[in-house]
């Protein structure tokens, strides 16, 4: 049976005091409208995002980002960036992309305009692929299998600490048995993985490990508030969505710059992901991924393949994490199947009383991810093996 950390008296009062607060805030804050204007729905986003950090920042909470690589001169704000690893091994990298999202994620010292979604968690760089720009970039596309890099970066990561695994590029790939294994291996240690719902080729396997039954898949939202088709796939790969318009945020260079794409969406995500498990760190990932899922700004009609449960909120999510653990049943009660759960595996822990509608919902989701990967294993088993790189990296210094 999963048992959690006990909180002392005065620590639960404290608790409930704050959260509490929250209760009432979050039902004054402005829900992001579908239609919301792109940076009406970022600020409202923040603007949830500082309610919740009036809780927890992220303490305690290490998030492995793997991309491109972090410039180790750009510090996140109250965290820290620890050491990580190269599994490219291009020399003389230029990680643009990897340093952006750590910049977003854990926000800067050297800007004050980054208040970052998780300014008090620990960044771990992962450097699973070449910025565009790297020396050697095309070769190492052409020589490497994307998929086997990203599950190395996975158990790297979990074998190092990180309680979030935010995996930010996409692979294709019919084989997933090694990432399974891998992101099983995640889960045994309590590590969350989030990853966005990248778009696919015409007769490609949905992108992983976003497919991977258990893993966070994150939705891009465009200016209006609906699925920037460019970005994200109109699937049940998608658990929640996120902003992916112009974004905020710390370069390389220590300037500030932009980017937008299913990078933002995602780090909002992992970032939300990483204040839930500061304060409720006894929470397993199926729980952390029904609080999300249970919290989000859902789209009119439930649960839809353009918006997932709809839209993330990092005040709601934390309202959610703590209803959840006072739902926990006792030792003595009968346990749940994990199979119930979202992303679970056979085995029983003590869970939740969900709610019946998001269950089903959570249940379905998985099946569907099962059914689009062996659809796809044996429509196209005499296809094209291997991976498929995702190439477009937008961004751009505003200084």
């Amino acid at each position: 049976m999963l048992t959690g950390h006990r909180m002392s008296g005065r620590g639960r009062r404290r608790a409930a005091v704050a959260l509490a607060g929250l209760v009432f805030a979050a039902a004054g804050a402005p829900r992001p409208a579908h239609a919301a204007a792109a940076d009406t729905l970022q600020e409202r986003l923040m603007a949830e995002t500082l309610l919740a950090q009036d809780v927890t920042k992220g303490k305690g909470v290490t998030v492995a980002v793997l991309s491109s690589g972090v410039d180790p001169h750009v510090r996140p704000r109250s965290g820290a960036l620890r050491p990580g690893t190269d599994l490219v091994g291009l020399p003389h990298p230029k990680p643009v992309e990897g340093t952006l999202i750590a910049s977003f994620l854990g926000g800067s010292r050297s800007s004050s305009g980054v208040p970052g979604v998780a300014p008090a968690a620990d960044i771990l760089p992962v450097r699973v692929e070449p910025d565009r720009d790297d020396h050697g970039a095309k070769d190492w596309w052409g020589l490497n299998n994307l998929c086997d890099v990203i599950t190395r970066g996975i158990r790297y990561a979990v074998d190092h600490g990180a309680g979030v695994v935010l995996v930010a590029t996409a692979c294709y790939a019919y084989d997933t048995r090694q990432m399974d294994a891998a992101l099983d291996r995640a889960r045994s240690r309590n590590v969350v993985v989030v990853a966005p719902n990248r778009p696919t080729v015409y007769g490609d396997p949905p992108p992983l490990p976003a497919a991977v039954p258990g893993v966070i898949g994150v939705g891009t939202l465009a200016k209006d508030g609906s699925r920037w088709s460019r970005y994200a796939l109109k699937t049940s790969v998608t658990l929640v969505s996120a902003p992916g318009t112009r974004t905020p945020t710390t370069g390389p260079d220590g300037r500030p710059w932009e980017f937008w794409g299913p990078e933002p969406a995602a780090a909002w995500v992992a970032g939300t992901v990483a204040l839930v498990r500061s304060k409720f760190p006894q929470l397993s990932p199926a729980q952390v991924a029904q609080a999300i899922a249970d919290s989000a700004h859902h789209p009119k009609g439930g649960y839809n393949a353009d918006l997932g449960f709809g839209v993330v909120s990092p005040v709601r999510a934390l309202i959610a994490a703590e209803k959840i653990r006072r739902q926990w049943v006792s030792p003595t009660a009968p346990g749940v199947a994990d199979g119930v759960h979202f992303g679970g595996r056979p085995g029983t822990i003590g869970a939740a009383r969900h709610d019946p509608a998001l269950l089903a919902g959570l249940g379905g989701l998985i099946l569907v991810s099962v059914g689009a990967l062996v659809a796809a294993v044996f429509r196209l088993r005499a296809g094209r093996r291997g991976t498929r790189a995702t190439t477009s990296r937008p961004w751009s210094t505003t200084a």
